[in-house]
Order: C-alpha cells, then structure tokens, then sequence
C-alpha cells in the first residue's frame, strides 16, 4: 500500500487524494485468529501545511470473527475515520519525532501504519449483534437458535431462605 505524495511535498498549501484496495492476511489477536474477509479499502486526502503533511483519512473492510456470546462466526463490517501527519525526517520537530510518521522519501509504504490503526479500534469482545443472547450456562445450547429452559426454576442456593420469606404487604 504504497503512497506518492511528490507533488503534494512540492505545493505548499497544496493537497492530493489517494484511494488504495490491498488485501492483507490474517493476524493473531492471543485469543483468537482474525481474517479479512475484503480487500482493505483506504481513502486518503493528505494536506500540506508547509511544516507537514496532515491526512485525513477512512479504512473500510470486513473480518470474520467469533462472538464473544454465542461463539458463532460471523462478518464484522470496520469503517474507521483516522487522522495522521506525516513529516519528513529532517524538517520534524522533536514532538513530531515521536508521534508523526517520518519520511525519508517521497514514496512511502503505509501498510503497517492502516494496519496500526484497524487494531486499536477493534473491540475487546466481537458480539454479533444486540440482541445475541448467548449460550445457555447449564445446557451449553446456543439461545438464539433454540429457546432453552434450563435455570427457570433452579434457586441459587445461597439464596434459597429468601424464598421462605414472606411480605406483610
């Protein structure tokens, strides 16, 4: 996913858009293995302020994950808005140094950095949907598929004497 900005650098004040499809591979978060079910969709518009390059910019694309509920697969759509600056390398302050993107040629890679961002805002838990209702935790049926009756009755047995208890109203 390879970026030219050449003549965005050259025009100050001057801007460029930029619309790049790549597919990237699956990756393992430590609890489970996410893949891409589409290419990754990104569209850039990167602004030059004569002290940097400042993007705004969208990532669209669909990962195929487990709910965290009823442990179905299913297609998580992500459209995410982010924003970013980049800075050549000789010019960046030291602010700059530590959180810009540094460039050291007209030409820049930007995968890692799309990549960067489509992980900081997955969420900590994939959930199909609002409504999921899970699995049961007696049974282990998945109660979205098949109405499960097993804990109607079942008392917690530490509270079972409140039961017995009954109000004067």
């Amino acid at each position: 996913m390879k970026v030219n900005v050449a003549q965005v650098r050259n025009r100050e004040g001057g801007s460029g858009s930029f619309d790049l499809v790549e597919d990237f591979s699956s990756f393992d978060l430590g609890t489970e293995v996410l893949s891409f079910q589409a290419p990754v969709h990104v569209q850039l518009q990167v602004n030059n302020t004569s002290k940097a390059l400042l993007v705004d910019g969208t990532i669209h694309t669909e990962l195929k994950a487990t709910c965290g509920r009823c442990l179905e697969t299913f297609v998580y759509p992500l459209s995410l808005p982010f924003q970013d600056e980049w800075v050549f390398r000789a010019q960046a302050t030291e602010d700059q140094r530590e959180t810009a993107l540094l460039l050291d040629k007209d030409e820049i890679d930007i995968k890692e950095r799309i990549f960067e961002q489509i992980v900081l805002a997955l969420p900590m838990k994939f959930i199909c949907s609002a409504e999921c209702q899970g699995l049961c935790p007696t049974c282990g049926a998945n109660r979205n598929l098949t109405p499960c009756h097993c804990g109607e009755n079942i008392v917690d047995p530490r509270l079972a004497a409140l039961a017995k208890w009954q109000s004067n109203d």
